[in-house]
């Protein structure tokens, strides 16, 4: 019996140095059921002639360049999404890259439980130069299986449990109740996106160190940090998640201590002073300890924003 095809999606922005290892990682898996799709957004590297030797692959089925930059990697992920045959999408960045056998310690568990929407591995970080920065990992092939619901609310309110895409596969089937909003994030997208498709079933973690984070410079987080734009957005996702009722009276202050400490930890890292005082302040601002009555705190606000965003108030009060 034939095993799911599985869509891989390579979405690739100026990291020629880095893109063989990342496409030969993929082709060497030692699940063969795949189906590899290339997106460049119109990088000025050598990009284009690295994965032109791929071409004539026939696991390659799809190669696209962008003729205009799309400033979004999750507009590329969709675009990946539309052009994916398989049951299941494994979203491998350009610049990372895998175990040979991710893809199937994955899979020999997906595969079997249809309730499974996401699994993901653990990941070693690695420099550019493929050095360990942590190298301390006690291998383990132990795996843990959530309700996705609980998954969200221990792993996906504060820090983002699947930081990176590349360690994570998906049922395809996710796509159609996730909604487009991720796409209008620019760092915190993914994190949004982990948390629509965790609620629609069951989320599966392999401990074991398969995946291969790389962190660098061009990295988005770092630049995001510096700029003050991943606080912001992870203050947008804070209402998104009061309003969808998984922050509440009994969390709330908990979430907020964490992105106060984990602006403080990366002060150095910001940009401008202003920058810090602005993203620290604007979290400070969520406390409710000036509201004597939590559980009261939380209802007028979903509302207010429930109505805010209906039929009813764009025609009655703009």
């Amino acid at each position: 019996m034939e095993r799911p095809l599985v869509s891989v999606i390579i979405p690739n922005y100026n990291y020629a140095r880095f893109l063989s290892q990342r496409i030969d990682s993929v082709l060497g898996q030692t699940y063969e059921n795949l189906e590899v799709i290339i997106l460049d957004d119109k990088s000025t590297d050598d990009s284009r002639s690295v994965i032109e030797s791929y071409r004539e692959d026939p696991r390659v089925t799809h190669i696209l360049y962008n003729e205009t930059n799309s400033g979004s990697t999750f507009k590329q992920w969709q675009k990946g999404f539309e052009l994916a045959r398989g049951s299941f999408i494994w979203i491998a960045e350009a610049d990372d890259y895998a175990a040979p056998t991710l893809v199937e310690k994955l899979m020999e568990n997906m595969a079997e439980d249809a309730d499974i929407k996401v699994g993901f591995v653990n990941s070693y970080w690695v420099a550019p130069d493929r050095q360990f920065i942590n190298s301390d990992y006690t291998i383990s092939e132990e795996k843990h299986i959530y309700d996705g619901k609980e998954f969200v609310c221990e792993h996906l309110l504060k820090e983002n449990y699947i930081y990176n895409a590349s360690m994570a596969i998906f049922r395809k089937d996710v796509i159609a109740d996730i909604g487009l909003e991720y796409m209008s994030f620019r760092s915190c997208g993914d994190k949004l996106f982990w948390r629509n498709a965790a609620i629609q079933g069951k989320v599966l973690y392999v401990c074991e160190p398969l995946n291969f984070f790389r962190i660098h410079q061009a990295k988005v987080t770092t630049n995001s940090i510096a700029s003050g734009l991943l606080f912001n957005e992870e203050n947008r996702l804070y209402h998104l998640n009061v309003v969808d009722g998984f922050i509440d009276a009994n969390n709330n202050a908990e979430v907020i201590r964490y992105f106060l400490k984990y602006i403080k930890s990366t002060k150095k890292g910001f940009q401008s002073k202003a920058i810090y005082k602005q993203v620290k302040k604007m979290w400070k601002d969520e406390r409710p300890h000036r509201y004597p009555h939590l559980h009261l705190y939380f209802r007028p606000r979903k509302y207010l924003h429930l109505l805010r965003n209906s039929d009813f108030y764009s025609t009655k009060f703009s």
